[in-house]
């Protein structure tokens, strides 16, 4: 295992621990630094894809830094929509299309969202399409065996859990403090899967 894998790992690691002790420093010192520690794989890639892997990772750091603060909901999804768009770019360029099934089945999910998330509406509909359409494209199997589907599913999967997380009432600590952990372990992991998919051939 490469330095800058292990180092991936162990911010990533740093990041959940964060979550599991309620530690806001922890949190701050170590979850900035899990997105910066994949940029050696689009780096090192050709163009366009390099740019786009960049451009998508940056997207993904900012939202990571917006989520972090109080009331940045909003902002923080719309630069994860850059994320999700640079990784659909290169889902689509390495031969991945919407097959039938799939849509079908991501459709479920999505319209439960849309409707015990109504409050959020426009956020589920805009961000949550977007997420579900990065997993959608993943799970082609045209793309088998790349880890790519496990990855795009982990991720619809993380922010899901984010929106059930905002559904917790505050006397709930137990399970919020649970599912703040589960969006971090889902995160940093299918953050790691993708990438390594769709750049490490």
């Amino acid at each position: 295992m490469s330095r800058l894998r292990r180092a991936f790992w162990l911010a990533g690691g740093a990041y959940a621990a964060s979550r599991v002790l309620g530690s806001r420093r922890l949190q701050w010192a170590s979850k900035p630094l899990v997105v910066p520690l994949l940029l050696d794989a689009p780096l090192a890639a050709s163009r366009p894809a390099r740019e786009v892997g960049v451009v998508g990772l940056l997207g993904g750091w900012v939202g990571d830094l917006l989520l972090m603060q109080e009331g940045r909901l909003h902002q923080g999804a719309a630069a994860f929509a850059v994320n999700q768009a640079a990784y659909q770019w290169l889902l689509w360029r390495a031969g991945a299309r919407a097959r039938p099934v799939p849509v079908a089945v991501h459709a479920v999910p999505l319209a439960a969202a849309a409707w015990f998330g109504r409050a959020h509406l426009g956020l589920v509909g805009t961000y949550g399409g977007m997420v579900t359409a990065t997993s959608v494209l993943a799970a082609d199997p045209a793309l088998r065996g790349r880890g790519v589907a496990a990855g795009g599913h982990l991720f619809l999967l993380s922010d899901s859990l984010i929106l059930v997380r905002m559904l917790v009432p505050a006397e709930r600590r137990a399970l919020g403090r649970g599912l703040d952990v589960a969006v971090a372990v889902t995160y940093v992991a299918a953050q790691r899967l993708l990438v390594d998919g769709l750049f490490r051939r």
